[in-house]
């Protein structure tokens, strides 16, 4: 049954916008050392500003670069029947909200916080058809209820926050999801957005979206059996925090300590200023100092060296590249003329952990585009489980490797060449469709040619004009004719 205004007021007050608050404190956490406002490395007390300029230059955005590491291996390039190598119909829902872009946005939430959220709900095109509309949402701006957290498909209730202002006060504006009804409503002022209650929650209105359905889907990084989601920056923040600490004193001794400082003792000083001054102004690089006295010693300290912090932010380097699985020539920028079999070789852990990533976004999409299939009525897709979108080949393998090997499986394996262009290294999926658009019209223009032959064999055979060689076909420009 749909609520009512004060059970989603109560519902929203008292659980949902607690719970939302209730991770903004380590989410935010994660988004700072995600993007490149992270914490600050240690250091003195009483930091003068040239220090407070150092720490500026420490930061680096280590964690940035595994989240981007993965997600840019991840691109859905089409959704197919387990029967068939053409897109599906709900493809076209995908098309319609420009996905090929946006799915992006929805995997760098879920990378980087471990988890986020896709709202399929009715809509229409510019031609008044029925189409679902589709939205991707940041944990921090979306919590949801399963009663299952692990084993649910579909949650119970969910709750989208964006912050907005009202007469001038800070606000946020609320969307509550079930499976009848989208109910809208508004937290208005700091205590609201802090501390929700009954008393600062308003009840806007309320509209039917027919689906059946809670109309949202989680997008889990590495969901485990406690319902635990860590992300792929959360586990890092301590290997990051070292490097740029190691960072932060390489700069303070490149800056303080890494001149040789010259020294000399025994010798007496120049009685005032302007003789010391004078004395300097004397020295030249070429110049020999030489004292009267036989007990005037000349010396210098050493420089520190910088090399033990480079090793040292090294070493830290690849920690984080083992521990998040990324490749090290990824963050080190080192490579040494790998040949394609070493790259493969170096990137295999990396590639397993894309392919898990594939595995549990794939099954979202699967799960979003039966959804968009649902609204519009095309309950055939809806009930379609065996249906699977397909991820592009983003594999470290020279082009030459992926011919070889291509040609080899449709020479002795028989396997279709129409399968296997979907695996050629950049082949978009409108690559392999145009292909099979000019495949079929090759094979359009072979078989007219065939039957213009055999009909003018006929009306030879017809007129007792004797038959004509059969003709070769002549190749021109890939095309039989």
């Amino acid at each position: 049954m749909p609520l009512t205004p004060d059970e989603a007021r109560a519902l929203v007050a008292d659980q949902l916008m607690p719970a939302l608050r209730s991770e903004q404190p380590r989410l935010d956490r994660i988004d700072r050392w995600w993007r490149w406002q992270h914490d600050k490395p240690h250091a003195p007390r009483q930091a003068t500003a040239e220090y407070n300029e150092l720490i500026d230059r420490s930061y680096t955005p280590w964690l940035g670069l595994v989240v981007t590491a993965v997600a840019q291996a991840l691109y859905v390039d089409g959704y197919r029947r387990a029967d068939t190598t053409e897109n599906a119909a709900p493809w076209r829902i995908w098309q319609a909200n420009r996905m090929d872009g946006r799915q992006m946005a929805v995997h760098r939430a879920a990378l980087a916080y471990g988890y986020a959220f896709v709202t399929v709900l009715p809509g229409v095109n510019a031609d008044g058809e029925p189409m679902p509309t589709i939205r991707g949402y940041s944990p921090r701006r979306m919590v949801a209820f399963y009663e299952d957290a692990v084993a649910d498909e579909w949650p119970v209730y969910a709750l989208a926050a964006e912050p907005t202002k009202i007469d001038g006060a800070d606000a946020w504006k609320i969307r509550l999801f079930d499976d009848t009804n989208v109910y809208h409503l508004v937290a208005i002022g700091g205590g609201g957005i802090g501390k929700p209650s009954l008393t600062n929650i308003e009840y806007v209105d309320e509209s039917n979206h027919g689906v059946g359905l809670c109309p949202v889907v989680r997008f889990a990084d590495s969901l485990d059996l406690e319902g635990r989601m860590p992300g792929e920056v959360e586990p890092y923040i301590p290997v990051a925090a070292r490097i740029d600490q190691t960072t932060f004193d390489r700069l303070v001794v490149q800056r303080f300590a890494s001149w040789i400082v010259r020294t000399i003792a025994g010798m007496v000083e120049p009685g005032d200023d302007e003789a010391i001054a004078k004395k300097k102004l004397e020295l030249k690089v070429d110049d020999i100092l030489i004292a009267e006295d036989p007990d005037t010693k000349f010396g210098y300290l050493p420089a520190t060296p910088l090399d033990p912090f480079i090793a040292a932010r090294d070493a830290d380097i690849r920690d984080l590249a083992a521990v998040s699985q990324t490749p090290p020539h990824h963050l080190l920028g080192q490579m040494a003329n790998l040949s394609a079999e070493a790259l493969a070789a170096a990137e295999s852990s990396y590639m397993r952990k894309v392919e898990e990533r594939q595995h549990a976004f794939g099954e979202s999409w699967e799960q979003m585009l039966r959804l968009g299939a649902r609204i519009i009525g095309d309950m055939d897709s809806w009930r379609d489980v065996e249906a699977q979108v397909q991820w592009r080949d983003v594999s470290a393998r020279s082009l030459q490797q992926a011919a070889d090997a291509l040609g080899k499986l449709a020479q002795m394996l028989n396997v279709p060449v129409e399968i296997l262009w979907e695996k050629i290294p950049g082949w978009t999926q409108q690559d392999v469709e145009r292909a099979k658009a000019l495949a079929a019209e090759s094979d359009g223009i072979r078989r007219l040619a065939e039957q213009l032959m055999a009909s003018v064999a006929e009306d030879q055979a017809a007129q007792g004009q004797p038959a004509q060689p059969e003709l070769e076909p002549v190749v021109a420009g890939g095309v039989q004719s």
